[in-house]
């Protein structure tokens, strides 16, 4: 019997830790908002001609910046962009703004030239680029040579440049804002209790197969004269490197992931967390090191980078935005979630475009950029590890103290019960305690207190 009472007692245990666990998972898990949508409403026809113009101008920009003579003016007129299209999203909620900068297709349906119907979808674009045309003058007017603050315009290159850096940390926070909410999403409905020692064995041996993979591939890219069984040797260096970054960034998680395994759900959502966010890690490590050990074409990197800057994009736009649902104040929405995705987006065109031209070598910057989201990730991946014990654990405390208290409640109100009203004792004298020293019948002068001959009760007692 007692055997089934504990039984009984660890089930409830288990429950009450499962429904603890996904209480806490719930926080990421409504973060989320579904990714697909968010790329309809910035992909929409309606604005596609925003999206056409951010890829000609940034292409042309990046090309002018090359040439010294033409630098400040491109870094100018990036920063007037990215600044054009912040105001326009915050301007965006006004009805008029909006249909500004949104194609209607109605107001074409007498147009039958495919190509001028092309180009007129081109005017909703025409607010953010003169609204940029006038901060551009106005920021030329006062840093050039005769301005109020005179050349200091020769400073804007380097600061649109230092920006890459925080273009490179929101691009591993908002991956690991949007990374651990999917995660949260996929364990919410597991009971399974996966070992620590399994869930680490598994993600090194993925790591382990994906570096290997894709470090085979890129050296058969890099020389298709390459024997497969040389791009597979070459490609263990690189493997090597994967698993050592991955033990490394485990070893430096393991106290929360140590934590996390106690408890089915937590221990769910740290397996899958870990994995994804390490997958991640590799591509980045692996484009450090193509950019240190092999010679990957201008096209490649480049499209590359573009690639990682619509990601960076959408993942930032994600994560605001979800912020935003759950905030009073909300700064970015489904309204205008494209405006501020394309000043982001001009924005890290400038910073890529800037720092090429200072260091005059695209491979130095993306080898310093991919290494800053590497850190972002394994510095993030703790954090939000961290971030669910802490909260388990306030959980945990605050029960305890409301069982306790409920406990004590209970103590004192069966202890109140046992004794009727009329057995508790009061420290106020009643009458009925008190008429002992009013017996009539004890005439308490008569009686005389007897004396002890031969005792001096004036002397001191000597206690030794």
């Amino acid at each position: 019997m007692l055997a089934g009472v504990n039984r009984s007692t660890m089930e409830t245990q288990q429950s009450d830790d499962n429904n603890q666990s996904a209480e806490i998972l719930s926080e990421f898990e409504s973060q989320s908002i579904s990714m697909l949508a968010l790329v309809r409403t910035l992909l929409s026809p309606s604005t596609m001609p925003h999206i056409v113009l951010i890829s000609l101008i940034s292409s042309l920009l990046y090309i002018l910046s090359g040439f010294d003579s033409l630098t400040v003016i491109c870094s100018i007129a990036f920063t007037s962009l990215a600044i054009s299209y912040s105001l326009t999203a915050l301007l965006s909620s006004n009805p008029r703004i909006r249909e500004w900068i949104t194609y209607n297709p109605s107001a074409d349906d007498g147009v039958t030239n495919f190509v001028t119907k092309q180009l007129k979808k081109f005017k909703i674009c025409l607010f953010p680029l003169s609204l940029s045309v006038f901060i551009w003058l106005f920021t030329a007017s006062i840093t050039g040579n005769d301005g109020i603050i005179a050349n200091t315009d020769q400073y804007i290159p380097l600061f649109l440049g230092m920006l890459f850096i925080a273009w490179s940390v929101v691009q591993g926070t908002s991956f690991s804002k949007w990374a651990s909410a999917g995660s949260a999403k996929k364990t919410a409905n597991t009971d399974k209790f996966p070992s620590l020692k399994t869930t680490i064995v598994t993600t090194c041996l993925i790591v382990t197969i994906l570096a290997m993979t894709l470090g085979f591939v890129f050296y058969q890219i890099d020389d298709l004269n390459n024997s497969v069984a040389k791009s597979a040797i070459s490609a263990l260096p690189f493997c090597a490197l994967a698993v050592t970054v991955t033990g490394m960034s485990v070893a430096y998680s393991w106290a929360p992931k140590k934590l996390a395994s106690m408890k089915p759900k937590l221990q769910s959502f740290s397996s899958r967390w870990t994995l994804t966010c390490h997958v991640f890690i590799v591509w980045h490590l692996l484009t450090i090191w193509r950019q240190s050990f092999l010679s990957p074409a201008t096209y490649q990197v480049i499209f590359e980078e573009i690639l990682l800057m619509v990601f960076t994009v959408f993942v930032a736009i994600w994560s605001m935005t979800s912020k935003g649902y759950r905030s009073k104040f909300r700064l970015i929405t489904e309204e205008n979630a494209l405006t501020w995705g394309l000043a982001f987006g001009y924005a890290y065109a400038g910073s890529v475009a800037m720092l090429v031209t200072f260091f005059d070598d695209i491979k130095t910057v993306m080898v310093f950029g991919h290494s800053v989201v590497v850190i972002t990730v394994i510095f993030t991946h703790r954090l939000v590890l961290t971030r669910i014990i802490n909260t388990d654990n306030t959980i945990v405390e605050v029960n305890r103290i409301l069982t306790s208290n409920e406990t004590t409640k209970n103590v004192v109100d069966g202890d109140n019960n046992a004794f009727p009203a009329s057995d508790k004792t009061s420290d106020t004298p009643t009458k009925e305690s008190e008429s002992w020293q009013e017996d009539s019948d004890v005439d308490w002068d008569a009686q005389k207190p007897q004396e002890i001959p031969d005792v001096d009760w004036d002397q001191p007692i000597d206690l030794d």
